[in-house]
Formats: C-alpha cells, structure tokens, sequence
C-alpha cells in the first residue's frame, strides 16, 4: 500500500554523542535476545549521526570512568541543544525508555549504559548529574544518575534506563509524565548502584542537605525503607590526563555515597565488541494506526531480528510502519513468514 508521507521521522536511531534513543517504543518483550531486541542496525540518514560503539556485553557493565562534561551547542533531527549548568532545573513532561538495542554502548561522556541501573539521558544537564524522577501518575520516585544526552525530541524531557522504567512503574505503557529535579553532579568513579537504590521513594541525605528540602518534593511510602550499608573508603586510581582536565572544572560531588570501588584500568583502551549477526531483509510488516498494536506486533517480530519503526503523519493522522530489516542468526525467510502468517499480517492492509 503506498502511502504519501507529510513527514516521516524514523525511530530506529543512535543518540547523538551517545546511546540515548527517543523513541519509548524500543521493545520491552524479547526474553533471552537482550543485545539484539529493537533496531540494532542504526540509520544515520535521519539524524545524522551513528550509533557510539557497543563495549561490554556484560549483565552489568562496569560503572563510572567517564568524563564531566557539559559540551557545546549540538543539533540533532533538526531540533538544536544547549548544553549547560542547570541548578534549578524543575521540569514536568513526558519520560521514555531505553535499554536492549542500548545496553552496553558507550554513553555520552564515556560511561558504559546499563539497562538494569538507575540512570538516564537528559539533552542539556551537565555529565554527570543526579536527577530525582517521579512519576507524576503513580507517586513513585527515584534517584537517577545523568550520563547520556537525549531524548532528541520536543515532546519529551528525559530518557530512562529499562530499569528505571520498571521501577517507576511504566515499562509497558512506555512513556509516562513525570517531574524531574535536578539535585547536583553525580562523582565520576565508583558505582553507586546501592546509592540510588536506596533512594528509591525516599530522599538521601545528599538530597536533604541541599535544596531538595525546600522543594515540595514528595516521596511516597510504596516500598520499605531501605537499610543504610558501610561502604569500603573509596581509594581513587591514578587520573589520566583528560581526567586531570576535566577535573579543574567538574562541580564538587558528594564524597559520602557509599560506593563499590571497582577497578577502572581496562576503561581506558575499551574496544567495540562484534555486534549481533543478521542477516539483512526487507520484510514489510504493516502500517498501524494503533501504536498499542504497532507495539505489541513488533514485540513478537523482534523475537526473529531487528524491527524498523516509522512514524508518518498525513495531516492530523498518525500511522506507525513497521520493517523487519535483519533476521537473526539461524532464523530464515520461512521462519518470519510463518511467524507473521499466525499473526495475520499482510503487508498491504492498514491495521
């Protein structure tokens, strides 16, 4: 079916600098095909940027070893940036998620995303902060660590990580309206894993002491406190010349976040690990006028390969495209056509 397009916008994209994606439509239903669900075949024609290099295929990459940075002026799909300090950022809109296509890639300021942490991507706050996120419809909130830039897009404010999606409890609806607030830079080594998760509905002292206090913010008691735990000293590795740098203008962080210290050597030579194999295709799946059912077809499509999600607007009309454009190692022609034959789809019919 041909469908004139008044604007079209690709969903399927790398974030500009990192791994940030706009789109709250990277799937959340393919069990055991973490590294391959969404589009892990990134289109640069649309925004003009490619996607940062996949390091780590760990469940949990190492945390920390990046950079302070607030960076320059920066356009991406025709929308432009200006990075910059924020201390009085206060701001209610709409949050997305990112995660498998993500998971693992290198971050904005040099971090490695991690779908399972409490972290995110903001277009304009300096790398890295602490934002507290709630979610405006349910009351829950959390602390999130900033180390990444998007979401790319005028409609939404923030990107969170898989995780913290789950934990604000809108992971399947996949966008959700929250207020975030910005509490201060985040330190640049260390995981501070147990930090943020004991933040979770309720406010740390780092929060408490500066002007989070003052602010109205409200925590609801949807889970226990969390117990307060020791943590060893932080003991700092020798800084390298960029770090050294960074660290004549980075912010003051908090020195009592109680941190894992790791061993952050072996990030300073990361190398890109081999990407997913697939096998290239073409398979047009349809055009739905229902998000809801665009979703949840490329949920069961993503099980086999990558799914292309295209948004295309005709006047006040909305429709969602959705390609499948690889397939999975060992996953044929005949396997896809079959899967989609039992869901009833026909590439040229209008869901």
């Amino acid at each position: 079916m041909s469908i004139k397009t008044a604007s079209a916008r690709r969903r399927s994209f790398a974030a500009a600098m990192g791994t940030a994606a706009v789109s709250a439509m990277i799937l959340s239903g393919c069990a055991g095909a973490d590294l391959f669900a969404g589009n892990e075949f990134f289109s640069e024609s649309s925004m003009g940027v490619g996607a940062s290099p996949r390091v780590s295929t760990a469940y949990h990459p190492p945390k920390g070893g990046g950079r302070y940075q607030v960076g320059k002026p920066y356009t991406v799909a025709g929308n432009r940036f200006v990075p910059r300090e924020q201390p009085d950022l206060d701001q209610t809109g709409t949050a997305s998620w990112y995660g498998p296509a993500f998971h693992g890639r290198l971050t904005a300021n040099g971090e490695i995303f991690d779908q399972h942490y409490l972290s995110g991507a903001h277009p304009t706050l300096p790398l890295p902060s602490y934002v507290r996120v709630t979610n405006l419809e349910n009351g829950t909130s959390a602390l999130v660590r900033i180390n990444d830039r998007g979401p790319f897009s005028n409609d939404r404010v923030i990107d969170l990580s898989r995780h913290t999606a789950q934990v604000l409890g809108f992971q399947q609806q996949g966008t959700a309206k929250v207020r975030v607030q910005y509490v201060g830079p985040a330190p640049l080594n260390g995981d501070d894993t147990r930090f943020l998760t004991a933040s979770i509905n309720q406010l740390t002292p780092y929060e408490i002491n500066t002007r989070m206090a003052y602010q109205q913010t409200q925590v609801v008691d949807a889970m226990p406190p969390a117990t307060a735990s020791t943590a060893p000293t932080p003991v700092p590795r020798p800084a390298t010349a960029s770090e050294a740098a960074n660290a004549a203008v980075a912010p003051a962080a908090p020195d009592h976040i109680p941190f894992q210290v790791l061993s952050y050597s072996a990030m300073q030579d990361l190398e890109p690990v081999e990407e997913p194999a697939g096998t290239p295709i073409r398979m047009v799946l349809g055009t739905f006028e229902s998000e809801d059912a665009a979703r949840e077809i490329a949920t069961e499509v993503a099980l086999l390969g990558a799914v292309d999600t295209t948004t295309i607007v005709q006047g006040e009309q909305t429709v969602t495209h959705l390609m499948l454009s690889h397939l999975r190692e060992g996953v044929t022609e005949t396997d896809a056509l079959q899967l989609t034959t039992s869901l009833g789809l026909s590439p040229t019919i209008l869901y």
